[in-house]
């Protein structure tokens, strides 16, 4: 096998190995539910991974691109026929996580004229949408539909457009939807209809759409704060992969625009959460349910501070843009792993991190998308379309 690694670079194994960690836990940590030997699973999967990455780069090359043309959208629509599945097989109200639940009791709330940040989920009377104003906007299309979980099969889409864009190439294209496709953790996003792996990938399909468009935050100052503002309402967690993209070029700008970035930014982001804040002037209810409430509760100062010196310096080495994609994955790595770690200290921990329900894996996802477009762009390096370079400091 070690003879077989040498044929791929370090940074390759990193990131292949960063996908087979991050599977692996929703293997050890999930199958074990349906009766079936996690170790035995894991090891056959390990394999099959392994040899799926050994035959693909070894003969992709082979193979006539309008093969891969039909293989890619085959397969993007046999996703997509399984989700469907999913969604009609698997009730809802079975499943113990309540993300589905969040946004669509937010939504029941917010048209049933009644404060959206007080309804709690499905699972506990003291889980409490966490998402930002903006997400749950993004889902109304889908929640007019009948289920908030129809969204999988629109973000599913609008990243095989937006791979196929960046990459101009059915080789690559193909790899990374099949690796997509080979991941556990996306398939259980799916069957609990999570929408936090959708969150991810739209993250990832604004920052990708920048990089193609070879949009520059000096030339594009102003679509840069809106985009920014806007998908920094969505989650806390999307702000992370925007300032490691952004922060290089921030730091050149001259110094009243430093100062509008910023403050641009905020000023949307508080303008979507104006009608909530202002949703009862007599209780003032917001201050005491809102989504921070949730999303900043497990925090822990000093790790914090230690990631946002480790982000600094993460967002002033990239490169290029696999290096970026690289960087972030590693980065998110970190962040969640640390996070995690920080929680077993505060907590503590019933068991194991796989028996105990307080320690959620499927943050981990959110590497996934820039995990899988450094795998893909570096399958097959004979064509390279990564021209994007930041500004220089």
């Amino acid at each position: 096998m070690i003879q077989y690694l040498t044929r791929f670079s370090k940074s390759f194994i990193i990131q292949i190995t960063l996908y087979l960690f991050v599977n692996a836990l929703f293997i050890l940590k999930y199958f074990p539910r349906s009766g079936a030997s996690s170790s035995v699973l894991l090891a056959v999967y390990i394999i099959f991974v392994f040899l799926t990455v050994l035959l693909y780069k070894n003969n992709s090359g082979k193979i006539a691109e309008k093969k891969f043309q039909i293989a890619f959208w085959s397969l993007l629509i046999l996703m997509i026929l399984v989700i469907v599945g999913s969604l009609i097989s698997i009730d809802r109200y079975s499943v113990r996580v309540d993300r589905w639940s969040a946004v669509t009791f937010f939504l029941d709330n917010l048209f049933n004229g009644q404060y959206p940040y007080s309804a709690h989920t499905h699972v506990s009377n003291t889980n409490y949408a966490s998402p930002f104003p903006v997400w749950h906007f993004i889902n109304v299309p889908f929640y007019f539909l009948g289920d908030v979980g129809i969204g999988l099969i629109f973000f599913l889409l609008l990243t095989a457009f937006i791979i196929r864009y960046y990459f101009s190439d059915y080789r690559k294209s193909f790899f990374f939807l099949l690796m997509l496709c080979l991941a556990p953790a996306y398939w259980w996003e799916v069957a609990v209809r999570s929408d936090s792996l959708s969150n991810a990938l739209l993250v990832f399909i604004v920052i990708v759409w920048f990089t193609k468009r070879n949009y520059k935050l000096s030339n594009n100052f102003w679509l840069s704060v809106i985009v920014c503002g806007l998908i920094a309402s969505t989650r806390l967690s999307a702000i992370l992969p925007l300032a490691l993209f952004f922060f290089k070029p921030y730091v050149q700008l001259p110094w009243k625009q430093k100062i509008i970035f910023p403050l641009g930014v905020t000023i949307i982001i508080l303008l979507t959460f104006l009608p909530f804040i202002f949703w009862d002037t007599n209780n003032w209810i917001f201050f005491s349910r809102n989504p921070f409430m949730s999303q900043t509760s497990v925090g822990n100062p000093y790790l914090l501070l230690c990631m946002i010196i480790l982000g600094i310096i993460a967002a002033l080495t990239w490169n290029n843009t696999r290096h970026f994609f690289s960087t972030v994955s590693i980065f998110l790595f970190i962040f969640v792993l640390s996070s995690q770690i920080s929680l077993i200290f505060t907590r503590g921990i019933q068991g194991s991190i796989f028996e105990d329900s307080l320690y959620d894996v499927s943050y981990f996802t959110l590497l996934l998308p820039y995990c899988l477009a450094f795998i893909a762009d570096s399958i097959n390096q004979n064509k390279n379309i990564n021209s994007y370079v930041p500004e220089k400091l």
